[in-house]
């Protein structure tokens, strides 16, 4: 029956928004850390359409080299009465197919855009970061 909750479609993530900031340079012999932190938003937007809203920003130490977030989202048509049948109906659409592939366009957009920064290239994980 859960397979039926959400309807068959074209993932098509959407670009909201994204910070780029060089601050500072890096000294040296200083060891730099970098945490993704991840923020999720589900709402219904319509009787069969559910909005993911998913932010990465890296919390960077030392905090003065860069900022980096990224935000992006993807509209997933469900069907309704399926899906409010559902115990947790958010969290099943944050497990969701359509939900991993917006986290990893998200990954990949950090990736591109950090390619050339003074840090190097920064991968982080194609899944929600708590």
């Amino acid at each position: 029956m859960q397979e039926n909750i959400i309807k068959p479609h074209l993932v098509k993530p959407m670009l909201e928004k994204v910070v780029f900031e060089k601050i500072g340079l890096p000294q040296p012999n200083v060891m730099i850390n970098i945490k993704p932190e991840d923020n999720i938003d589900v709402r219904k937007v319509s009787e069969e359409v559910v909005k993911v809203t998913f932010e990465r920003s890296l919390a960077i130490s030392p905090a003065n080299l860069v900022k980096v977030a990224v935000v992006m989202s993807v509209d997933i048509p469900v069907d309704s009465i399926e899906f409010m049948k559902l115990p947790d109906p958010k969290e099943y659409i944050k497990n969701s197919q359509p939900v991993r592939i917006l986290i990893s366009y998200v990954s990949n957009t950090i990736t591109n855009l950090t390619m050339n920064s003074i840090l190097g290239p920064i991968v982080t994980p194609p899944n929600i970061q708590e």
